[in-house]
């Protein structure tokens, strides 16, 4: 009952007092480089050393803690210096039991905070939605400020509000027009998910949910992307015949990410990494090491191994005199009896590559392994093109078991 109180009452006060005791440094960084960073990412772990139920109730009602976590920020950072700032809290590395994959999503998950391990297959473009809008009445230009919750539909007046000053005109009597310059606008994109292939049992093909990333999450990801994403599960009613029916899809709001594979453009090395590397260099049996570095728990092999070391460096590319090129990568065909662990060796190999993806017969993607001409129902049932193995992997490692 205490807690109940605390909730409803005292919130941001909770998480002003969090925030200045273990992200004071973390928000004067983020002052410093905004706007390129907008948001403070805030670890589970960390608020359930500072309050265990605090923590659990972040889980059971999470909206109310973005709310009152972003409240407590922003006015931290006002307090600061920064007036035009609105940055948002991001909370990572959820408990394991808040862990699902997308075939184990339940009713009972409905308004939680989740976290699902898979791989992005599909994005849309980032495009700006209408978070809150203005609209005038066109009789006497009374302003009225509409919030909009549901991002597949605009809602608009009913009535033009007296107790605000307006006319008290109703709907049919008059028309509203939306301010687009005085509405706020946000960032939006439709990002698909799929649960991780190696997941699967069988032969059941993974499932997949479409996810909605807002302000600075959208454009985050690309198709191939390991991630996992923490968020909000909520639900829409399926429509059939312009009515709405009483079985509802499942989407998931995502409030932050957690790259599990970072591509090779985005790794950045240390001085004291490439210190190591150079020492590494200059070896005499480098060779050697790194082909005892794959697979050390399997034994033997070792022109096996070799041969897929030098395949994670690649060959050199090569730019003929005629303008034709020779490309660089090593393709291997692994042959043998079963038992020999070329399985094992496929799927060590897909998890050492930065871009790397493992497919076999059993958990190939709908796509298959190159590409599929696919009816997409978030966008009006245009075609687009869906991606496969060899796409979600490029400038990776595709291992087909």
């Amino acid at each position: 009952m205490v807690f109940k109180m605390l909730q409803e009452f005292d919130l941001p006060a909770r998480w002003t007092s969090l925030i200045q005791d273990y992200f004071s440094e973390a928000v004067h960084n983020l002052a410093q480089t905004w706007p390129d960073e907008q948001s403070l990412e805030v670890s589970y772990r960390i608020i359930e050393g500072f309050d265990t139920e605090f923590a659990n109730d972040i889980v059971k009602n999470p909206d109310l803690h973005f709310h009152a976590a972003n409240q407590a920020l922003r006015q931290f950072l006002i307090d600061a210096g920064g007036a035009a700032m609105y940055p948002f809290v991001r909370i990572i590395h959820l408990p394991s039991d808040q862990v699902r994959t997308v075939s184990q999503l339940r009713a009972d998950d409905i308004g939680q905070m989740l976290a699902l391990d898979s791989v992005v297959t599909k994005i849309s473009g980032v495009r700006p939605r209408i978070y809150s809008a203005v609209f005038e009445c066109v009789a006497c230009q009374h302003s009225m400020v509409i919030n909009q919750p549901n991002e597949q539909e605009l809602i608009e007046p009913i009535e033009c509000e007296q107790i605000t000053g307006g006319c008290g005109r109703a709907k049919r009597l008059t028309r509203f027009v939306l301010n687009h310059k005085e509405s706020i606008l946000i960032n939006s994109q439709f990002i698909e998910l799929q649960e991780l292939p190696e997941q699967m049992k069988g032969g059941i093909q993974p499932e997949r949910i479409v996810c909605i990333g807002e302000h600075d999450l959208a454009g985050k990801l690309n198709p191939g992307d390991r991630v996992k994403a923490n968020g909000v599960l909520f639900i829409r009613s399926q429509r059939k015949g312009g009515k709405d029916t009483p079985v509802f899809d499942i989407f998931l709001r995502i409030q932050s990410l957690e790259r599990q594979n970072i591509p090779l453009e985005e790794i950045s090395i240390t001085a004291d990494e490439e210190l190591e590397i150079k020492e590494l260099a200059r070896r005499p049996d480098i060779y050697k090491l790194f082909t005892n570095s794959i697979a050390p728990s399997i034994f033997g092999m070792d022109e096996i191994k070799g041969s897929l070391m030098l395949q994670l460096f690649g060959g050199v590319a090569r730019l003929n005199e005629d303008g034709t090129r020779n490309r660089g990568d090593i393709h291997i065909l692994l042959m043998g009896d079963p038992g020999v662990a070329k399985s094992q060796l496929l799927n060590y190999m897909s998890k050492l590559s930065p871009r790397g993806r493992f497919t076999s017969g059993q958990s190939a993607s709908a796509a298959g392994l190159t590409a599929a001409a696919v009816q997409d129902p978030s966008a009006d049932g245009r075609w687009t093109l869906e991606a496969g193995a060899l796409v979600l992997a490029d400038l990776g490692l595709a291992a087909i078991d």
